[in-house]
């Protein structure tokens, strides 16, 4: 791995830990008590570099490459807070879709604003009736002169309720083809655009919502890369979000393995440690060596990415295995935690309930399967 990670991939994730342990795990318990997490973190970590990584030089940003997605991604992953937090911050991954598809005068707009913390993007793909399946989208955009007028309904959005910069993808009067797609850039103050925030069952903090687009009007400007070209353009970013995702959710279950190793040799049943119990010790084992398999895995395909090798095949295989692989460990380190796993209180509790939300975004686990199934 020191083949493809700088001195600048390392500062990144030291600075990257800082951040979680000084900013955001200190002041989880107000956030919970709140329902919210302040607005004011995502300028914290604008000033700390964490956000707009890829934005050029030219826009004001670093200018950096795909791995320091990863490498955020991975270390909330490694910390409580991703657990409650979920995935806020890794959704600057629409980020590369405005630097790599934009307009001058687009990236001009919006990437200070992406850059200091004041603009929080969410991508609209899913909708009610079309979630893994993207071709399925009935959103519409009906041009009107200069304009195009937006109507459709996008929910389970990550991010919706705290946006401000909405990529809405959908279909205009020349799509033809069921992949024929169109994305607009939508400020949520502009009239029409109304958004509603979901509850899920874990990860407490991390705003999800639904948007509804009731004749929302934008300029023609506002078309993010050539008209029915979406599919391409979200077709870029695939790999890098399963893979972040996959980054995330191996670090999420080395935490669960972590606090559960500690627990089990603390804790006493029977006059002994529930360590010293065979059965423990061969859960563990098991556990161990997933975890192992994982991060080899990982590792090859974080190795590949960075030389511009990496099929979205295995980037698929890969989301879908450690994803999978990681609610298994949860699962067997809720149960080594006994009725103490059930507690909120404690970490393992929104690890487990976080875990079973990752084999369903980004593509569920069967949907990842089918994919796999088409290259045999």
């Amino acid at each position: 791995m020191n083949s493809i990670f700088t001195h600048e991939h390392n500062i990144f994730r030291d600075t990257v830990r800082k951040f979680i342990e000084k900013e955001m795990e200190p002041r989880l318990k107000a956030w919970e008590e709140q329902g919210s997490v302040d607005r004011d973190i995502w300028n914290k970590a604008a000033d700390a570099g964490l956000l707009g990584i890829c934005i050029p030089e030219e826009y004001g940003g670093p200018g950096g490459d795909d791995l320091f997605n990863i490498i955020l991604s991975e270390e909330l992953g490694h910390y409580p807070c991703g657990a409650i937090l979920g995935a806020s911050f890794t959704s600057d991954i629409a980020s590369h879709l405005l630097v790599h598809f934009g307009t001058h005068e687009q990236k001009a707009e919006w990437c200070p604003r992406i850059l200091s913390g004041d603009a929080i993007q969410a991508l609209g793909l899913t909708e009610p009736g079309a979630g893994s399946d993207v071709s399925g989208i009935t959103a519409t955009a009906r041009r009107d002169g200069d304009e195009f007028v937006i109507n459709g309904n996008k929910t389970y959005i990550s991010n919706a309720p705290i946006a401000d910069l909405l990529y809405v993808v959908v279909k205009t009067e020349a799509a033809t083809g069921p992949h024929d797609m169109s994305i607009f850039l939508v400020d949520t103050r502009t009239r029409g655009v109304d958004i509603r925030p979901l509850k899920l069952m874990g990860a407490a903090l991390y705003p999800v919502g639904e948007i509804f687009l009731d004749d929302v009007r934008v300029s023609a400007d506002d078309m993010l890369g050539r008209e029915n070209g979406a599919f391409k353009v979200l077709l870029s970013t695939f790999a890098l979000d399963r893979i972040q995702l996959a980054a995330r959710s191996l670090a999420a279950a080395e935490l669960a393995f972590d606090l559960t190793l500690d627990f089990v040799k603390n804790r006493k049943a029977f006059g002994k440690t529930v360590f010293e119990f065979q059965n423990t010790q061969f859960k563990l084992a098991e556990m161990k060596t997933d975890l192992t398999v994982g991060r080899d895995f990982l590792d090859a395909c974080l190795v590949r990415y960075a030389n511009s090798e990496l099929d979205l095949n295995i980037a698929t295989m890969a989301k879908t295995w450690i994803c999978e692989m990681e609610q298994r460990v949860a699962n067997e380190c809720l149960q080594l935690h006994g009725g103490a796993g059930y507690m909120d209180e404690y970490t393992i509790s929104r690890i487990y309930t976080n875990a079973r939300l990752q084999t369903i975004y980004a593509g569920t686990t069967e949907i990842g399967k089918i994919s796999i199934a088409k290259s045999l």
